[in-house]
């Protein structure tokens, strides 16, 4: 299925550059032969069907081979957020039940010590250097018939991919994900946009994560495209770290010049730090053909920072780790509709419904639905869960939002974000908005806390604006005068920052 596409890629443009990491570029036939070796290695290592790999990796070449060798075999792939704590690595291994590790030098200490709290034999593979008792990436790329044989790959229909959907609460639950499933995804985004082999894209997100993965690694390599990946900040001594996004800035921009990168998929935060490149630094960027943004809403402030910088639209798409891209806003007129997340991807069907699950009238918001071929079958070990989100082959994403007239879709909220107050139930993006309005606030989110009797307490954290100090009383008063008593927060906090995923999702929970 999956490799089915690679294939064709490799044997339509051997020669042509398939990956561009810093200084070293990686051609189509070049990939291959390394996936077919380090799938040989990794069977020698015991690794058969069915069996799940972790990838402890930040965005590079090698999580790429890796990715593809483990689909080859018919194995699963498990990426991990590398920036994840012992805690977080050790529940996911145990969970999965992965039986190796593929990481770097940097991380293979916190690999062995969440190792370490498993009663298991889990193997590790660094792909960046030697240390005691691992195994060294290179060494497993055993050496291969470089000739493709097309009638070897078989049509495997079982998992291929594991992926944690963090829920705002509770423990992360478990997606599981087929080659089938990803296929799907590859050929629906493909028609969609209309990716060809001329496309170099540039990815600057995670390639653990769904947008990643989907949107990045799987859309070039599967249509003969260039996947441009941003390399990490390397520090005198050898040790990769992570730097905040404005100081790639300029790299980023040099590498859509010199790259001619037509696509860019990112997040707001990403497309905000780009608009703010000050004037006096000349950019161009006529190569870039689209430009689509993620992970989270896009505000209209972004959205008109970055058109009237660049002079080009930012795309908002919709997805979820569940069934991957969804929904994209392609429209001509975009300046209108900038916060619609736009029309069904090909072969999905998208449907707004009320807590009945009926269908509402266009205009009306409800509850997301979707039905796909990229969909999962359900959460691992989550039936009770699974009867609620899974029904008649549809996922009830949890997703509040509403139809126009001409289908095009806008999402407003979530479902589960609602606060139950006193038996009312608050959305609160309504007071999110309200907030923003104010002339102090600059960021701000809403959230139910729990009171001391039953029900939830309204509170808003929230980043001031400027120097000049803001006072609870003025954000009380200035609600007062917008906002219905009971959608009044009753407890205000000022942070200096909200805190945030890598791909710039609010983390609601750690605000409770």
């Amino acid at each position: 299925m999956l490799i089915k596409l690679l294939k064709n890629s490799v044997n339509s443009f051997p020669k042509k550059t398939a990956i561009v990491y810093d200084k070293l570029r990686i051609s189509y036939q070049e990939l291959y032969t390394q996936i077919q070796g380090l799938s040989q290695g990794l069977k020698s290592l015991g690794i058969a069907q069915g069996d799940c790999v972790a990838l402890v990796l930040p965005n590079c070449p090698e999580f790429v081979t890796s990715f593809y060798a483990i689909a080859q075999l018919n194995t699963i792939a498990l990426p991990l957020n590398h920036l994840f704590k012992e805690e977080e690595i050790s529940y996911c291994l145990d969970d999965s039940q992965a039986k190796v590790i593929i990481t770097d030098i940097k991380r293979v200490e916190i690999c062995r010590s969440a190792i370490a709290k498993l009663n298991r034999n889990i193997k590790i593979i660094v792909v960046d250097g030697f240390h005691p008792e691992t195994y060294y990436f290179h060494d497993l790329i055993l050496p291969v018939a470089s000739a493709i044989d097309y009638n070897a790959t078989s049509y495997f229909t079982g998992d291929l991919l594991y992926q944690y959907s963090s829920g705002s609460t509770g423990r992360p639950k478990r997606v599981c994900r087929t080659q089938l499933n990803l296929y799907h995804e590859v050929k629906n985004f493909t028609v969609t946009t209309q990716i060809t082999s001329a496309d170099n894209f540039l990815c600057t997100v995670p390639l653990y994560h769904s947008h990643g993965l989907g949107n990045c690694l799987l859309a070039a390599t599967c249509n003969g495209a260039t996947l441009v990946i941003l390399e990490q900040v390397i520090q005198k001594n050898g040790t990769p770290i992570e730097v905040p996004f404005v100081f790639r800035r300029p790299r980023v921009l040099e590498l859509i010049q010199s790259e001619s990168i037509s696509i860019l998929p990112a997040v707001p935060y990403i497309f905000n730090t780009l608009a703010e490149t000050p004037t006096d630094i000349q950019v161009d960027l006529s190569s870039l053909r689209l430009c689509f943004s993620a992970g989270n809403f896009l505000s209209q402030e972004v959205f008109d920072k970055f058109l009237q910088r660049f002079h080009l639209p930012v795309r908002q798409l919709y997805g979820c780790t569940e069934a991957g891209s969804i929904a994209i806003n392609l429209g001509a007129e975009l300046e209108e509709t900038y916060n619609s997340v736009g029309f069904p991807m090909q072969n999905v069907e998208i449907k707004i419904v009320d807590d009945e699950g009926k269908e509402v009238p266009t205009g009306v918001i409800g509850e997301v639905v979707i039905k796909s071929q990229t969909l999962t079958c359900g959460y691992s070990n989550m039936p009770e869960l699974n009867q609620q989100a899974f029904k008649d082959s549809c996922f009830f994403t949890g997703d509040l939002g509403k139809k126009d007239n001409f289908g095009r879709l806008y999402i407003t909220g979530r479902k589960k974000l609602l606060i139950d107050t006193g038996g009312r139930k608050i959305d609160p993006i309504e007071i999110e908005d309200i907030l923003l309005t104010h002339p102090k606030v600059k960021e701000v989110v809403v959230v139910g806390v729990k009171g001391h009797h039953a029900g939830e307490i309204v509170k808003a954290v929230i980043v001031q604006q400027g120097r000049d100090k803001c006072e609870d009383r003025e954000i009380l008063g200035y609600c007062k005068e917008r906002l219905a008593e009971f959608k009044i927060p009753k407890i205000i906090e000022f942070r200096s920052e909200i805190p945030k995923s890598p791909l710039g999702k609010i983390l609601r929970k750690e605000l409770v």
